[in-house]
């Protein structure tokens, strides 16, 4: 991984251009170079570790950050019903094993959405709240224009690999950022376990898929994803001391070992060069 020569991140972390001229010179070497095909590193607002962070990608499960930000915004109703019809079941990926015709509440359908990354729950809301996968994909795409996401562009809501399909480290980190302004959201990603129970009584567990999850110090979020096309993928937040680090890794191989790594790495420069903690 390089050292970050010009390209600051955008919305929240673009206060660190104030930053970057005083605290570049105290940024060390990237020890992780080739962790992933893009990658991106802020530590308190300064753009510590880059590579390719622009570069599109396939989102992977990432773009259900994307997903559960336009379920909010379309006048969430918590105690509304999901029903699973056919898409949903037959879905491919990741699932929470919702069998055809069963119901749960919108609120478990979002912890099974962030916490189990399930994709029978994501197309079952995806149609509840738009119709269909393309509708509720256009929804998406106009929030990221709303957001100024050049960089993406969605096709499904559950991040399946899909012609047309991409994103890129800097986007999803907009994106993360936003939906861990959502207090629905930042509760639900913070679970290591979590448990919901269908209309018919059914009760189904989950773990969470982000390993680094009370295995990294301070890590309290957000996604981990996977397809063939996307490759392995994570976007993570820690927060120690009130210093915040965020990590988006784009088809990253050894994505646990070198995203721990990493997130260490970051806050052992925050404790020799310390600045005012930034989001």
């Amino acid at each position: 991984m390089r050292a970050v020569h010009g390209a600051l991140v955008r919305g929240a972390a673009g206060v660190a251009a104030l930053l970057i001229g005083a605290a570049a010179a105290a940024l060390p070497v990237d020890a992780y170079p080739g962790a992933a095909t893009s990658y991106l590193l802020v530590a308190d607002g300064v753009p510590m570790w880059a590579h390719a962070p622009d570069l599109p990608r396939p989102p992977a499960s990432l773009a259900k950050l994307m997903t559960a930000l336009v379920l909010l915004d379309d006048h969430w109703q918590p105690e509304a019903t999901i029903t699973a019809g056919r898409h949903a079941v037959d879905v491919d990926g990741t699932r929470l094993g919702l069998r055809l015709g069963e119901s749960l509440r919108a609120r478990d359908a979002l912890v099974a959405l962030l916490v189990r990354s399930a994709n029978d729950v994501c197309v079952a809301l995806a149609e509840q709240d738009a119709g269909s996968i393309e509708a509720f994909a256009a929804r998406m795409n106009a929030r990221a224009t709303k957001m100024g996401l050049a960089g993406s562009h969605f096709v499904h809501p559950c991040g399946l690999d899909a012609p047309g399909q991409h994103t890129t480290a800097q986007d999803l980190l907009k994106i993360a950022q936003a939906a861990l302004e959502r207090p629905e959201i930042a509760a639900i990603v913070r679970q290591k376990t979590a448990r919901v129970t269908t209309l018919g009584g059914r009760t189904i567990g989950m773990h969470n898929g982000n390993h680094l999850l009370g295995d990294v110090e301070g890590v309290f979020g957000m996604k981990s994803g996977y397809t063939t096309g996307a490759g392995t993928c994570i976007v993570a937040v820690a927060e120690r001391q009130g210093h915040r680090v965020w990590l988006v890794m784009l088809d990253a191989p050894l994505r646990w070992w070198n995203a721990a790594g990493m997130i260490d790495a970051a806050y052992r420069w925050i404790a020799a060069n310390p600045v005012t903690p930034s989001p």
